[in-house]
């Protein structure tokens, strides 16, 4: 796809990308984790912040360290709805901006409301960012890096959670609290001159509807498909990231972490390999290949009673969802028209969270009320669920 100034339409699809494409999207990518990096940072303080000077308890730690969810979530459809008509560059700028507004102003906070209310503020605005973000990617590069450009987000991102916890309890020691709050927002302006260096994309507002109702429902159907599938997905990455560690806590075996760790650097190490290595799941029968290794990395960890085996099964749940993500995005794309792409990825994007959210609460019930192998082995039941959905979703994407 040929890019020559700060703003093209959209240009017929070629076959393969040119390297000047690859090296925006790439930008872009950087700019993704940079702007979750405000979140990634003040993770491991703002409990501190709520126990100490606001005199809050566990509750109110769940509350404010939850509270961006709910307007991330709902944010990122409608900031996909926007982007055909404000553009990615636009929401992705005014995202980091209302993301560094609200967490300069964490120290602030007179009261743990205040600080759900900033929370709620940072969710807008990174919600906005990243479905900006995750979907400009797709539009500067042709049909042959889509999958590639689908998973730069999540890869950064992955990058960011694993240096941000570290780097702002270290940033907290050297500077304080407020001073961590400070930076961690200013931060996030970084995303501005990326922003305006990269050309985007837009659709013209002539662009076809698609032919009839026939089209219509078959992207509905294949948009929908896609994200169940993804969010069945995401019941797998909840397990690892939330449950490991108690696993094997509840074992009596310590460094439960590594599995966490196995999990992310698979996935990290992959993603970055994919650059070069030019495979897509696409077909049914290799789709469901890695959902299977998912389903067996999480039993797996639940069958395990030390650390190794745990370990392995977190490198099989990294080997599995390492496309997943990626290839389901692709059918998404793949099912719907030019104009409706942003809407149907920032949909789909955000069904991420739902399953995230979603798998952890049902299979935290689990764990409470039959152990923690037997939440793991339903967790792998679920990955199975998604599988069937996925391989559907497969077939809609190919027949368009």
């Amino acid at each position: 796809m040929r890019v020559q100034t700060g703003q093209l339409e959209q240009q017929p699809a070629t076959e393969t990308t040119d390297k000047r494409s690859v090296r925006h999207a790439l930008l872009i990518a950087l700019g993704s984790g940079i702007g979750y990096m405000p979140f990634a940072l003040t993770i491991p303080i703002l409990p501190g912040l709520v126990t100490g000077p606001l005199h809050g308890g566990p509750a109110e730690v769940g509350a404010v360290v939850g509270g961006y969810a709910l307007t991330a979530l709902l944010s990122r459809p409608v900031s996909g709805a926007l982007m055909n008509r404000l553009g990615a560059r636009a929401l992705t700028i005014g995202g980091a901006i209302l993301t560094t507004l609200a967490t300069v102003c964490y120290p602030l906070a007179g009261s743990v409301a205040q600080l759900v209310g900033l929370r709620m503020l940072v969710g807008i605005g990174m919600g906005v960012m990243l479905a900006a973000t995750g979907v400009w990617p797709v539009q500067l590069v042709a049909k042959d890096r889509q999958s590639w450009a689908l998973g730069l987000s999540g890869t950064v991102i992955y990058v960011a959670i694993g240096l941000g916890a570290p780097l702002g309890t270290l940033v907290e020691h050297l500077a304080g609290t407020t001073a961590t709050f400070v930076i961690a927002g200013l931060l996030a302006l970084l995303v501005i001159p990326i922003a305006m260096s990269v050309p985007e994309v837009r659709v013209p507002p002539k662009a076809k509807e698609g032919a009839g109702g026939i089209e219509r429902g078959r992207a509905l159907l294949g948009t929908v498909l896609s994200s169940v599938a993804l969010v069945f997905t995401a019941f797998g990455f909840a397990a690892v990231s939330g449950f490991a560690v108690a696993k094997f806590d509840a074992l009596g075996v310590a460094g439960g972490a590594a599995v966490v760790t196995a999990y992310s650097l698979t996935v990290v190490l992959l993603r970055v390999a994919s650059t070069w290595i030019r495979w897509e799941a696409t077909r049914p029968v290799a789709l469901a290949a890695l959902f299977l290794v998912e389903a067996l990395g999480v039993a797996l960890i639940g069958l395990s009673n030390g650390l190794v085996l745990g370990v392995v099964g977190g490198v099989l749940t990294g080997i599995g969802m390492w496309q997943i993500y990626p290839v389901l995005g692709l059918f998404v794309v793949r099912s719907v028209d030019e104009r409706g792409r942003a809407t149907a990825l920032s949909t789909f994007g955000a069904c991420f969270t739902v399953g995230l959210a979603a798998g952890s609460g049902s299979l935290g019930l689990v764990a409470e009320a039959t152990g923690y192998r037997t939440m793991f082995l339903v967790c792998a039941a679920c990955v199975g669920l998604g599988l069937l959905v996925a391989v559907a979703a497969a077939r809609v994407a190919r027949t368009r």
